[in-house]
C-alpha cells in the first residue's frame, strides 16, 4: 500500500497552532508530541513531549495515549487504552484538534465535512408567499 500513499489514512490539524498541516499514517507507530525527536512534532505548549501514538494495522488505525499530562480525547471522551479510529473521528491533544480521514471507507472529507445521508431536519429554502398588494387609494 506504500506505493499508493493517497490511500493511507490521514490526520489533519483542524484547530490549533498548526491548523492545515496533515500527515499520513503508516504501518509503523508514529509518536505525536512537542519534543523535536518525535515522529509528528506539534507546536502546542499544552501537549506532552511524547503525547500520543497512532498506527495503521491490518484491521484499521489505532490511537493510544502515552500517559500525557492533559490526556488524549477522542470525540470528546478521554481515552485510557488503545482505541480504534473511524473515519470522521476528532482527536484532541492539548489545544490541537485533529480530524481522522480514511479514504478506504470515507464518509467525510479530510477536514471533516460529512458525505453521509442528508439530514432530515434540513428543508430546502422555499420562496416566501407573495404579499397581497395594497389596495389603491382613491
Amino acid at each position: 500500500m506504500e506505493e499508493r500513499s493517497e490511500l493511507l489514512p490521514l490526520l489533519t490539524v483542524a484547530g490549533g497552532p498548526m491548523r492545515g498541516a496533515s500527515f499520513r499514517l503508516g504501518l509503523h507507530p508514529q509518536v505525536i508530541g512537542r519534543a523535536p525527536t518525535v515522529d509528528v512534532v506539534v507546536h502546542d505548549p499544552h501537549l506532552s513531549r511524547r503525547h500520543a501514538e497512532v498506527w495503521l494495522a491490518p484491521d484499521g488505525a489505532s490511537l493510544r495515549d502515552l500517559d500525557s499530562t492533559n490526556g488524549t480525547w477522542l470525540n470528546d471522551q478521554r481515552i485510557s487504552a488503545v482505541t480504534r479510529l473511524a473515519d470522521g473521528d476528532v482527536i484532541r491533544l492539548g489545544r490541537t484538534e485533529l480530524r481522522f480521514f480514511d479514504p478506504g471507507v470515507a464518509l467525510t472529507d479530510p477536514v471533516g465535512i460529512s458525505f453521509g445521508p442528508p439530514r432530515r431536519d434540513h428543508r430546502p429554502t422555499l420562496p416566501l408567499p407573495l404579499a397581497t398588494p395594497p389596495t389603491a387609494l382613491r
